[in-house]
Parts: C-alpha cells; structure tokens; sequence
C-alpha cells in the first residue's frame, strides 16, 4: 500500500527567511573624499602617485644613506640583502655588507639624492626604478665627486609590516663615473 500523497497546499510552509543585511561599506563619495585627504602635501607640492609603503622605505633609506652612520644603513637592509655597485664584485653576506657600507663612510662623507621614477610592488616585493645624483666628498683630501647613476633598489616586506632594502643595483651613467 502506497502512503497518501501530501498535496502542495496542504505541506508545511516554512517561514520566511530573514532579510540579509548588507555588508557596511563607505559610500562611494566618500572614500573617494578619504583617499583625496590621505593624498594630500604641503601647499604647492604635488601628491605622489607611487605606493606610499615604499615611498616611505625609500625615504628611510635615503635618509640612513646621508646619515653616513653605517648601523643606520646596516638597518635598512634586509637580512639577505645583495648590493650591486657599478664596476665592483657583488656584495653580498651581512658581515661584508656591513665592512662595505664601513669602509664607504669610513673613507668618504656622501650625500645621495634619490629620485624614483616607477614604483610598483608584486606581492611581497617592493621595485624602486630612480635616478640618482650623489656627492662624496674624500675624508683624507676633500676632494669632491659627483655622478650620475641608474638603479633599481628591491625591497622585500617582513613579517613585521615593514619593508627593507632587499637588492640594490646601480649603473654610472656619467663618463667621469
């Protein structure tokens, strides 16, 4: 014997699911008006256009460079960071990194300016394509040279949020260099 069929009228009707709220999201207009404010500079300077996480690990390091203190350089770098200097062997190992950067301020007071010209982060790494202008000026005769450079400086992010110089690399582009 075969059990009576329930008609669909007669089946127990569930009742009504509860509206889904949304997801609170900031209206359009005014993330648009947030990202405006975060941009903004000091009157009459332009605001950058670059990923500000790199932009500030470029200011760091610049700003460690010109220091001319080598524990302030040694900082920026990460612990497997490679410099690539122009007509000079690879330096690479923190031990050799740091008698590099110590022998340079040891022997020269420097001053570099950094100018990015592409900023661009893939994941994990940070790409910094500039041109730079530095100034060193020999401890022992005074003697001052300038130069011109190209470079490409890496930067690799830590666990920590922070991201330090993972490869620098650079080319003269002056015939004097």
């Amino acid at each position: 014997m075969s059990k009576p069929r329930t008609s669909p009228t007669k089946a127990k009707k569930k009742a009504p699911a509860a509206p889904k709220k949304a997801a609170k999201k900031a209206p359009a207009p005014a993330k648009k008006a947030a990202a405006k404010q975060a941009a903004k500079k000091a009157p009459g300077e332009k605001p950058s256009k670059f990923d500000p996480r790199i932009v500030k690990a470029h200011e760091n390091y610049v700003n460690a460079i010109n220091s001319n203190v080598t524990a302030r350089v040694m900082a920026m770098y990460d612990k497997d960071a490679v410099v690539m200097p122009p007509q000079s062997p690879v330096v690479q190992g923190r031990a050799n990194l740091r008698k590099w950067v110590d022998d340079y301020f040891t022997t020269t007071q420097t001053h570099w300016d950094k100018k990015s010209k592409v900023i661009w982060v893939a994941g994990d790494y940070g790409f910094d394509q500039g041109m730079d202008y530095a100034k060193d000026t020999d401890r022992e005769t005074g003697k001052v040279s300038e130069y011109t450079v190209k470079g490409i400086l890496i930067y690799k992010r830590q666990k920590s949020g922070e991201w330090l110089v993972y490869r620098d690399i650079w080319n003269s582009i002056d015939a004097n260099s």
